[in-house]
């Protein structure tokens, strides 16, 4: 027999069931992905800081803009560079690592620049 009635309360309750099923669904992996991003942004915090070759490259940077302005100079230590906001010391510490770097950089000929860097555990060949 066909029924015209429509839909029953079996129906009904069978439907409503697989929905709050999804939703229950839904409302774990939005909670999941959350904590995920937190975690992430936690572990940024943490581990703020830059490579070794990143700092070296950071130095040169800030050299050549230090240069513009001061064209008698040979060598560029990170002090002066600090003391004059060129570089902060955030752009000197080392990825996972506290104290930032000291080094210099040699000016040869106002073009080339070559940057030297000491760190806990890292030192440049030629420091």
């Amino acid at each position: 027999m066909n029924n015209n009635r429509g839909w029953g309360l079996n129906e009904m309750i069978i439907l409503c069931c697989i929905l709050i099923g999804f939703l229950i669904l839904a409302v774990v992996m939005i909670n999941q992905l959350y904590t995920d991003l937190q975690d992430v942004e936690q572990d940024n915090q943490r581990h703020y800081g830059y490579t070794y070759s990143e700092i070296e490259a950071n130095m040169v940077n800030s050299a050549k803009k230090y240069f513009k302005n001061n064209k008698e100079v040979l060598y560029i230590t990170s002090d002066e560079l600090l003391q004059n906001n060129y570089i902060t010391s955030i752009e000197l510490t080392p990825y996972k690592k506290g104290e930032p770097c000291i080094g210099y950089v040699q000016v040869e000929d106002g073009i080339h620049f070559k940057s030297y860097i000491s760190c806990e555990e890292y030192e440049t060949n030629g420091y």
